[in-house]
């Protein structure tokens, strides 16, 4: 038995899809994924029809509530909230982006406690300026 066949024996894999965000499998990505301890998610602000920039992300601010409504929406099909994501992985495209990034981020999550979050400024496909990569826990009983 290989190790993945090992692991889809072992756990629970569930691939996330919702259709409100749209379907990006013809491109090779899946919104999310979650085992029965973790889900990871992705949050992106891209017609997935265009494969760019939604036209409601006008600003970095909006490009992150996006981001972060979509990433919402991955969790919340897997059972969880922004609540138990305890990881993010944050791309901007420009550090000019950051003070703008950071307020939209910090009133997703409200009061806190915040996730430990890494923020790199790098190359991001298409016209995106932002991208967000969330890891959140299922509690035992999800």
């Amino acid at each position: 038995m290989t190790d993945r066949e090992h692991l889809k024996e072992t756990h629970v894999i569930d691939y996330l899809n919702p259709p409100a965000i749209g379907d990006f499998a013809r491109v090779g990505l899946s919104s999310g994924t979650a085992t029965d301890v973790l889900v990871y998610a992705a949050g992106l602000a891209m017609d997935p029809d265009t494969m760019r920039r939604r036209d409601d992300a006008t600003t970095i601010a909006d490009e992150t509530r996006i981001c972060l409504a979509n990433i919402a929406t991955i969790l919340a099909e897997a059972g969880v909230t922004l609540r138990e994501v305890v990881k993010t992985t944050c791309y901007l495209r420009d550090d000019a982006y950051r003070g703008e990034f950071i307020e939209a981020y910090r009133a997703a999550f409200g009061e806190g406690p915040y996730p430990a979050r890494s923020t790199f400024v790098l190359g991001i496909a298409s016209d995106l300026r932002v991208q967000i990569e969330a890891v959140a826990v299922r509690s035992t009983s999800s």
